[in-house]
């Protein structure tokens, strides 16, 4: 079946975010640690906050993390922001968003802009 022209060309002009970070996420750093900017964090950056994040995930919570991530991810070239956005509503069903984000905003970690983000050292 060939794709329709207009249809890809309407799919080129849809606003994305120029945040890698989940939209999920985006009120909630705007409301915990709003001068932080941490929507402007890399995705391998916000994956690493992630997994710091992991062990304090019951088996229940990061099975349902693992399968959003294999549903969503497996059959699509997306790299780690799909992952990123999959484990971010795990967080969200198992009702951790809040705390996920917390740490996210203890951890040092500021933003001057996209991708220009710095982790203070202790």
């Amino acid at each position: 079946m060939a794709r329709s022209p207009t249809l890809l060309a309407l799919l080129l002009t849809l606003p994305f975010p120029a945040s890698a970070a989940p939209l999920a996420l985006l009120p909630e750093f705007a409301r915990q640690c709003p001068t932080h900017h941490l929507e402007n964090m890399t995705a391998g950056d916000l994956e690493g906050l992630m997994e710091d994040f992991q062990p304090r995930l019951t088996p229940a919570q990061t099975r349902l993390a693992q399968d959003l991530v294999g549903e969503r991810c497996a059959r699509i070239e997306a790299g780690l922001s799909c992952g990123n956005a999959a484990t971010a509503e795990a967080y969200r069903r198992s009702h951790l968003l809040q705390a996920f984000v917390h740490e996210a905003c203890a951890s040092g970690w500021t933003c001057r802009g996209f991708a220009d983000c710095t982790q203070a050292k202790p």
